[in-house]
């Protein structure tokens, strides 16, 4: 019988002292600095973190895919937006996800799109929701 081993992917964020707002994330050894939406604003923001999220994983998945299927893609395009709630603000009101690939007929585009939808862990979270816990230590 074999086991299946689960990657757990891990992100880690510190405050910035004297930069209310700012922070410092860090994923394995690389780091980005990230703002608060009330934060200076000149960094990526949370929900832009979360489009570009969605965004990089289509990006890997068509292309892949099309290598594997053999369609020949000559460039992928993804854009990504979102609207935080109007009636409640803890959700946004939608996440519109468009791709255009570009060499390929549509019915080809249209199989790297299901592909995409059956196989990308971040687009059906965002779709689905997993839940979420949160456990909070005062130290």
């Amino acid at each position: 019988m074999t086991t299946a081993t689960t990657a757990v992917a891990s992100v880690s964020g510190h405050t910035i002292t004297g930069v209310p707002g700012r922070f410092v994330l860090g994923a394995r050894t690389n780091h980005l600095v990230s703002d608060s939406r009330l934060g200076p604003g000149e960094s990526i923001q949370a929900g832009e973190l979360l489009l570009s999220a969605v965004v990089s994983c289509a990006m890997a998945n068509f292309e892949a895919n099309a290598a594997e299927l053999g369609i020949p893609v000559t460039s992928i395009t993804v854009d990504a937006e979102h609207a935080r709630g109007t009636e409640d603000p803890t959700r946004y009101e939608f996440t519109r996800i468009r791709v255009t690939v570009r060499g390929v007929a549509q019915s080809s585009a249209d199989a790297l799109g299901e592909r995409f939808v059956a196989t990308c862990p971040i687009y059906n979270t965002i779709r689905r929701g997993s839940g979420a816990e949160l456990t909070v230590t005062a130290a």
